[in-house]
């Protein structure tokens, strides 16, 4: 008879242990994006990173055994919070880790959209809420919004990657790789949870050790919320002037000469005109160390990513022969590919982006008599 009472017992502990473990995650989300807001209330990165921070709380209460019972309908806010932060995630990365400029305000409708989707399933195959008559509907919608959920973290982890290699800036370099290891991990393995244990829900003993995993990251994110200023550890900069183009704006410090060399290389040699050309690539041609590439030419010319600066000398270049009345029989196409762009499509979106117009109708209005570039503040 010892024997089950034992195996209770243990079942007893996970069940007190997990439930410590809700709380403290609870408390200590809370804490941290109470205090993540706070510190940078007008940051749009530090709202979106509150969000996230306070979604690992609302998914610790909103999944906790009983909740319903002790907190009822109140618990649906918490709910819909928990189901809409891998949206908010996405939204931070996409903040954080592009320099196009925020998203456009339509991307939040994704949330609202995920929410819709996922909470009126997550209730009605309990024969609740909206699909209370369609069981079978929502066995379906549940897992497309836990798969939505997870394609959307996935995503989020995809822009922090993909132009880590080119990513000027220090600091943001680190964060891509701890929001990846961290967040990422974190969100895909909460998301994926109903794939891999289903309805059932997953046993005790392993969500006492995803919980303690939130638990930590809870309490990380309070650390980070009190280790200084908030908007700058999540890299949200005022508008800059406009730069003086392709020129060292910060010709003091040991790396100056550096920045300079990378200047005239890229002037007199044309290196910009490979079509891939890399920062490993220039800096085995100027013979040094790419980390030392990488922090002059953001610290002394001004640019958060390498391919910024590729754009500039590349549409400089082709904003001037579309302006040329001798090349005005050459396609748009053939200025394109000359100018290191590998197709047509990335050399529109990057012209209209900087001149606020495509090529042709650049060179319809003969280039600079009429358009004048769009200055850093105004992207």
């Amino acid at each position: 008879m010892a024997a089950p009472v034992h195996g209770s017992l243990d079942a007893m502990d996970l069940l007190s242990a997990d439930l410590v473990l809700r709380a403290a995650t609870f408390a200590l989300a809370m804490a941290g994006a109470a205090a993540i807001w706070a510190r940078a209330p007008k940051s749009g990165n530090a709202r979106l990173a509150a969000a996230v921070v306070g979604g690992m709380g609302a998914f610790a209460l909103a999944s906790a055994p009983g909740v319903y019972r002790a907190l009822g309908i109140g618990v649906t806010l918490f709910e819909a919070w928990c189901i809409a932060t891998p949206a908010f995630v996405w939204l931070l990365a996409m903040r954080l880790f592009r320099d196009e400029g925020p998203p456009s305000p339509w991307t939040f409708a994704v949330p609202v959209a995920l929410v819709a989707v996922t909470m009126p399933a997550e209730y009605g195959r309990f024969r609740l809420g909206l699909l209370a008559d369609h069981p079978q509907l929502s066995e379906g919608l549940l897992p497309a919004g836990r798969a939505a959920a997870v394609a959307l973290v996935l995503a989020a982890c995809w822009l922090a990657v993909a132009h880590w290699r080119a990513d000027l800036v220090e600091q943001r370099r680190r964060v891509r790789a701890a929001f990846v290891a961290l967040l990422g991990t974190a969100f895909v393995a909460m998301a994926a949870s109903e794939f891999v244990f289903g309805s059932r829900g997953a046993p005790l003993a392993a969500l006492v050790v995803a919980h303690t995993g939130l638990a930590a990251l809870a309490f990380a994110a309070v650390v980070f919320a009190a280790a200084g200023d908030v908007a700058a550890l999540l890299m949200e900069e005022p508008p800059r002037a406009r730069r003086a183009p392709l020129s060292v704006v910060k010709p003091d410090g040991p790396e100056a000469a550096l920045a300079q060399r990378v200047v005239d290389a890229m002037k007199t040699r044309e290196l910009w005109k490979r079509e891939r050309l890399g920062i490993g690539d220039l800096a085995s041609e100027l013979g040094a160390q790419e980390y030392r590439v990488r922090r002059a030419i953001n610290r002394h010319l001004g640019y958060r990513n390498f391919n910024e600066l590729l754009h500039e000398h590349r549409l400089e270049a082709a904003a001037a022969r579309l302006a040329d009345p001798r090349e005005d029989r050459l396609p748009v196409l053939s200025i394109a590919l000359d100018c290191g762009y590998g197709s047509i499509g990335p050399f529109n979106r990057a012209f209209k982006a900087r001149y606020g117009v495509t090529p042709s109708q650049y060179r319809n209005a003969r280039g600079g008599a009429a358009i004048a570039p769009i200055s850093n503040s105004a992207r």
